[in-house]
């Protein structure tokens, strides 16, 4: 009995004062070139912390004399790119690489036993998309955040002062906003000064998550302008639409073409709109529409919807169909005035006899 009640005490010291906190794994996404910094709570004097890549010692700070040390690594991959702060005990990379892709663990020793564990990984994809004046785009994280949630988006290195992110109203950027109650950030009637690369930055209690894109904002044809009976493109702005989930058609409120990878669908969607019976024809290789034999009827705004996992792109084509000029509108004219020659020759010819 003395003996169960000594090993009872014993777990009670070991789950309590000496106890170790293990939290789970951290995932952390990174961009190749970031500098990204792997987060502690502040720690308390006197605590031992031991960073780890793997199973080799990284970076270390004793109680003895509380100075951080680095070191660089296997390889020497970590070489003048490891910060320790002393307050903290959060660890900063910088210029990140694809090398630098595995777990990290934190071993901090003090009153209580902390062990953090960070799974890092490195992209060097950069998402692109190429949209025309006046387009808007919708850039997707694939993240839900709460309210206590960091979310920072940048234009290269400026931070973009979102209304309802920040507060802050600043005219350049008022068509860009956060898109329902999501970090996704929404850029309405997108203008050619808006080119450049976009950074998002969110931080989790659970992950750690860092993206770029690059958007090029060029002028096009918004407006398509035919004589009836000629055919009328409507262009994607695409080469291949390889990198595209969905791709819709729209006029009048009406799907009238789609690609749709996740329903298996694919063609011209003429029963939901008579007028185009027939004469719609959807390119398999870029997603533009072709409507055949124009008609005036065919007039109006089409609207081409455009998605996959990293954005979304709506424009909207105004398509102008006009009536060819009567052919017998010149030959009559002429016809006329020829008539009135020989009648006023007739009249002449009369008077003089």
């Amino acid at each position: 009995m003395r003996n169960n009640t000594f090993l009872l005490w014993v777990l009670l010291l070991v789950t309590g004062v000496f106890g170790v906190d293990a939290d789970e794994v951290k995932s952390v996404s990174v961009m190749v070139g970031d500098s990204v910094t792997l987060h502690v709570t502040e720690i308390s004097r006197g605590s031992n912390i031991i960073w780890k890549f793997g199973d080799e010692i990284i970076a270390r700070m004793n109680e003895a004399d509380g100075n951080p040390s680095t070191y660089d690594g296997p390889g020497a991959i970590f070489k003048d790119r490891l910060k320790l702060d002393k307050q903290t005990g959060s660890l900063t990379i910088t210029n990140i690489r694809t090398e630098h892709i595995g777990r990290y663990s934190v071993d901090i020793k003090s009153t209580n036993a902390i062990l953090k564990t960070f799974q890092v990984t490195v992209h060097d994809v950069v998402e692109s998309v190429s949209l025309k004046e006046g387009d808007s785009v919708t850039l997707h994280t694939g993240v839900k955040v709460q309210g206590s949630d960091q979310i920072v988006w940048k234009f290269g290195d400026q931070v973009i002062p979102i209304t309802n992110l920040n507060g802050i109203d600043d005219a350049k950027w008022r068509n860009i906003h956060l898109k329902d109650q999501t970090p996704d950030l929404g850029i309405n009637n997108i203008r050619s000064d808006q080119t450049g690369v976009y950074k998002v930055e969110i931080n989790t209690i659970s992950m750690v998550l860092h993206r770029k894109y690059y958007i090029a904002v060029g002028g096009g044809v918004k407006t398509v302008s035919v004589m009836e009976r000629d055919p009328v493109n409507l262009d994607t702005g695409v080469i291949k639409i390889q990198g595209y989930d969905l791709i819709q058609w729209k006029t009048e409120g009406n799907i009238v073409a789609e690609i749709n990878k996740g329903a298996n669908l694919f063609g011209p969607r003429d029963v939901d709109d008579l007028r185009f019976s027939g004469r719609l024809h959807l390119s398999r290789e870029t997603g533009g529409l072709n409507i055949s034999d124009s008609k005036t009827t065919d007039s109006g705004d089409y609207h081409l919807h455009m998605s996959n996992s990293a954005y979304t792109l709506q424009r909207t084509i105004r398509v102008i169909v006009k009536t060819p000029p009567q052919s017998g509108a010149p030959s009559g004219i002429c016809g006329a005035g020829v008539r009135l020659v020989v009648w006023a020759v007739t009249v002449f010819l009369l008077q003089d006899l």
